[in-house]
């Protein structure tokens, strides 16, 4: 078997980085919103219609199947890979991490992109996307090691059919 390419003490800050880069590429086409989870959040908070959230989720988890797929086919097709916990952790563990750091990302997002009053129109800041990556990185440090630290339920999902393992 192949060894996975690069240094993984670094996967945290580069995926951080990604998403970072992703928010501001996408915040004007769809709110830079690219995990359902949040999502769901900002239906929650008022900030999206239900049927608009429903339309990002039918984007967000093709797009989650269809990028686990392209990275299945291109980076580790001799090495099958689940969604599960990561030894010695249990799924008790594994979800209570998730549902913390993904509950971290739409927190971040709702008051540092969809707050009025942390981000008035006349005046919006353009620290989101920095915020979202660096939540993310402290979540990857945190839960790489317990849950795979996947923070998205499309990424969970678009790696479960073919057995990947998600997050950084």
């Amino acid at each position: 078997p192949r060894s996975p390419p690069g240094n993984p003490v670094w996967s945290p800050v580069a995926i951080g980085c990604v998403l970072m880069a992703m928010i501001y590429a996408t915040a004007n086409v769809s709110g830079g919103n690219l995990n359902p989870a949040v999502t769901f959040s900002l239906g929650l908070i008022g900030h999206l219609r239900w049927v608009v959230v429903v339309r990002y989720w039918l984007a967000q988890f093709g797009a989650g199947i269809l990028a686990a797929l392209c990275a299945h086919a291109l980076f580790s097709p001799d090495r099958p890979r689940s969604v599960t916990p990561i030894p010695p952790f249990t799924w008790e563990y594994a979800v209570t991490a998730e549902v913390i750091f993904t509950f971290l990302l739409c927190f971040v997002f709702n008051n540092c992109f969809a707050s009025k009053r942390n981000n008035p129109r006349e005046d919006a800041n353009q620290f989101y996307a920095v915020a979202m990556g660096f939540a993310t990185v402290a979540g990857g440090y945190a839960a790489n090691r317990i849950s795979g630290a996947a923070f998205n339920p499309a990424i969970a999902i678009g790696f479960f059919p073919h057995g990947g393992r998600g997050g950084g």
